[in-house]
């Protein structure tokens, strides 16, 4: 406990499953959150467990894919907190499983403006405000789909493996300001946005093609980011954390 004590951080996509998850671990750890979603009950029920164990967590329901929502989040973690050590770009828009032939131009430029543009807005408007305070730490979540293709997933292949590409040319842009950038990549992941492309839960647990056997949990991606946002990883930057139960070792 108390890895993250005296951090602030901005958390998007903070009602979903990893999200949730990332909020909650970080509050344990003694961070203040502030958590971004545009799904305002999924936001407030992770906000009442965090507040519940005592925890310090501000909210905010918004697009992430506006850059209004960007700045209005920075200058919250400020306003509400005092600085802002810690940003996670966690946001992310689905669709069904599909050839990239059968969708639409809006829904390619949906998937991309909250999958990959959002994490641009936020580290713009973070990186100053960061650099203030002498630096930090910033997260973009990948999956290792940046690595590997599955069917039907040309839109999040493309965006994740941008995301990839990114924090490493951050993470050359802004080490004199002493920003860390690096992403970190799960693999299939038993949430609620996960479960909802197969007809059952056991269908969905039975498609995992990890070595370790199973789905991963939240809890266990949650756990990579403390550590990228903690002074653990201080001698990491440029690199992606990848927690995939084995999924891309073969």
């Amino acid at each position: 406990m108390g890895r993250l004590a005296g951090k602030v951080a901005v958390v998007t996509g903070a009602g979903g499953g990893i999200g949730g998850a990332i909020c909650r671990q970080f509050a344990a750890e003694g961070a203040a959150v502030v958590g971004l979603d545009i799904a305002a009950a999924q936001l407030e029920a992770v906000a009442a467990t965090i507040r519940a164990a005592g925890g310090r967590i501000v909210t905010m329901v918004a697009d992430v894919a506006e850059e209004a929502t960007a700045e209005a989040a920075v200058a919250q973690a400020v306003g509400a907190f005092g600085r802002l050590d810690v940003v996670v770009a966690n946001a992310v828009f689905d669709l069904p499983l599909a050839p990239l032939t059968t969708l639409s131009l809006a829904d390619w430029r949906r998937t991309f403006a909250v999958n990959l543009d959002s994490a641009f807005l936020l580290s713009k408007h973070a990186i100053p405000v960061m650099e203030q305070g002498g630096g930090g730490s910033i997260i973009l979540v990948a999956s290792q789909q940046a690595r590997v293709a599955r069917p039907g997933r040309p839109w999040y292949c493309a965006a994740k493996g941008a995301l990839v590409q990114l924090a490493k040319a951050m993470a050359v842009d802004h080490s004199a300001q002493n920003i860390r950038v690096n992403t970190l990549s799960p693999g299939p992941v038993e949430t609620g946005r996960y479960l909802k492309n197969f007809e059952t839960v056991e269908a969905a647990r039975a498609s995992h093609h990890t070595l370790l056997g199973r789905l991963g949990t939240p809890d266990e991606v949650a756990t990579g980011a403390v550590f990228l946002a903690s002074d653990e990883s201080a001698f990491m930057t440029g690199s992606d954390l990848l927690i995939d139960g084995g999924y891309t070792a073969v």
